[in-house]
């Protein structure tokens, strides 16, 4: 074999695809609640399941831990349970950051963004009006995608995907909630609503409403973010 001038090996072109679909299947695993918080992940069961070996399976199990999605314990790998601190933080974060994304988004779309908008909205009420939770994760994702290409601002994107598996789990469980799913999509509606108009500041007030009150619904939680008049300058 020859040696790399730059000292790399070469790539086992088989393996990455198959990790990804069981880290994948994980990821969706522990978003949709079917692996809980502080189940044990056993090797053996998990390989059955899966109808892979141990050591894709490792690789897989170790890109999650690493994303901290999974935890090694006393009993050995288990799923991380999400704290109420750590979901406040969560919907915090999304907060700042989909706040940035709605005034930029008013400011910057142009008329086929807008178009584009429009459709998503509407893909986004068809999977409400179904009750099916996995397709309203999907559309949202693809809603996001829109607001953050018409925004012209894919760091948002980039780091709302990196949070995903983890505001998944926490929007399982508030649209698991009948009156939750039905409000949601009225905000969101609104929040199209004002976008259209190209009113950021008020896309902005809905967009943080919306995660309050799914905050609410997931959590039981007051709210984040403060009244107007306590906010801090």
């Amino acid at each position: 074999m020859n040696k790399s001038v730059h000292g790399l090996a070469p790539v086992r072109q088989e393996a990455a695809p198959l990790r990804r679909k069981i880290t994948s299947a994980l990821r969706r695993a522990i978003e949709t609640g079917a692996l809980a918080p502080g189940s044990r992940l056993v090797e053996k069961d998990l390989c059955a399941d899966l109808d892979v070996s141990r050591t894709s399976l490792r690789e897989s199990l170790r890109e999650l831990e690493a994303e901290g999605l999974v935890t090694n314990g006393s009993k050995g790998l288990v799923v991380t349970a999400i704290s109420p601190r750590e979901a406040r933080n969560i919907y915090a974060v999304r907060g700042v950051l989909e706040g940035l994304l709605m005034e930029q988004f008013a400011r910057e779309a142009d008329d086929a963004a807008m178009a584009r908008l429009d459709a998503a909205v509407t893909e986004l009420a068809a999977a409400y009006e179904a009750g099916e939770i996995e397709r309203i994760i999907a559309s949202k994702a693809d809603f996001y995608e829109v607001l953050c290409t018409g925004a012209d601002n894919m760091i948002v994107l980039e780091l709302l995907s990196r949070l995903n598996t983890r505001i998944n789990r926490l929007r399982f469980a508030s649209l698991s909630q009948p009156l939750r799913a039905k409000a949601s999509i009225a905000e969101i509606f609104a929040l199209a609503a004002a976008l259209r108009r190209r009113d950021g500041a008020e896309a902005r007030r809905i967009a943080l409403a919306h995660i309050d009150a799914a905050a609410c619904a997931a959590l039981g939680a007051v709210q984040i973010h403060p009244p107007a008049e306590e906010a801090t300058p």
